[in-house]
């Protein structure tokens, strides 16, 4: 597996597993349910780990489609550095969230402030992975990056073994 095969895999973790937190978040707010909002808390830990990995293998990902394809620098300079924001949002909203695990874990109770921050911060992470992820697929589909009035010709790549 390559580093463009595990970026791909895993980009869509932080996207897909931040709108779904939002959800379960919003949940145990509304349920008051303790128990959900502290696997939700987990799991926001563990989606870090996984944006982490996507992030790295980002660059040796582009390596890869720059020795085949024709890739726009700018579109991809922009989606690193929307990408690297996102991150260190998301370590940031991880430190807030590991700080409510060790209130819990201590007995204390997590304010009603702090909880309210995390749902908060969990669904503008959603929003902002979901920007990042859009510009960097305007890297490899440039069909996304026009409007619905301008028409888009459909090219194929050319086949190195049929020269076609």
């Amino acid at each position: 597996m390559n580093a463009a095969q595990i970026h791909l895999i895993t980009v869509h973790v932080p996207i897909v597993g931040c709108w779904g937190l939002s959800i379960l978040f919003v949940l145990a707010r509304l349920l008051r349910d303790d128990r959900l909002f502290e696997i939700c808390c987990w799991l926001l830990l563990t989606i870090l780990l996984l944006a982490t990995v996507a992030y790295f293998s980002g660059p040796p990902a582009y390596e890869l489609l720059q020795a085949h394809y024709n890739v726009e620098k700018e579109i991809v300079e922009f989606h690193a550095i929307l990408a690297r924001s996102c991150l260190l949002a998301m370590v940031v909203l991880s430190m807030i969230v590991g700080n409510a695990l060790i209130q819990r874990f201590q007995g204390e109770t997590i304010p009603r402030w702090q909880r309210s921050l995390i749902v908060v911060g969990t669904i503008s992470m959603a929003v902002f992975w979901t920007i990042a992820a859009h510009w960097g697929g305007m890297i490899r589909h440039p069909e996304i990056r026009f409007s619905g009035s301008n028409q888009v010709e459909a090219v194929t790549p050319e086949n190195p073994q049929t020269g076609n």
